[in-house]
């Protein structure tokens, strides 16, 4: 069994890549590209370690599934960006680092359904559920930022991920 390593750990490799850094100067719903993909990847750590799946895979799918900047997407927006902005991320995560099967396969599906790749591991329907669910919650933040109304969607939200969590452990404890 692995050594259990800490979420630092983890994410130290990452965040000393100077090309991974530049997500730092990118928005994302209100805040950088990076303060998002962290947010996420901390939600991934913690439930893939509860669910006894590979955290270490998970959390680093997580860090790296929104690498890439605004001038990749080459003006693409809306509906387009959702579609193609994993194929970007996962060829810069490729680029820097080694990725392993679950680690790609989570990178690359983390926007399904819109991008009509199906997750085939655990840990990537953890990544694809968590960044939706945070996703909302900023969007609505950003947009609307009202604190009583984004309290009550937040709310729901976080209901919506203990039900995502039931369904993908089965109800086992």
């Amino acid at each position: 069994m692995k050594n259990d390593l800490s979420f630092e750990a983890i994410a130290s490799n990452i965040l000393s890549n100077k090309k991974f850094n530049k997500i730092s100067l990118e928005t994302h719903h209100g805040m950088s590209r990076m303060d998002h993909s962290m947010k996420v990847a901390k939600h991934v750590y913690n439930i893939s370690k509860k669910l006894h799946l590979d955290y270490e895979s998970a959390t680093r799918a997580a860090i790296l599934h929104d690498f890439f900047t605004n001038d990749e997407l080459c003006g693409i927006k809306g509906f387009s960006e959702l579609v193609v902005h994993p194929s970007i991320a996962l060829a810069n995560a490729k680029g820097e680092f080694n990725l392993n099967e679950i680690e790609t396969n989570a990178i690359e599906t983390h926007m399904f359904p819109a991008s009509l790749k199906f997750p085939k591991y655990k840990e990537s329907w953890v990544l694809s559920l968590v960044d939706k669910t945070i996703s909302t919650v900023e969007l609505f933040q950003h947009k609307f930022r009202y604190t009583r109304f984004t309290s009550k969607v937040k709310n729901k939200l976080e209901l919506a991920g203990i039900c995502a969590y039931y369904i993908i452990t089965m109800g086992r404890k």
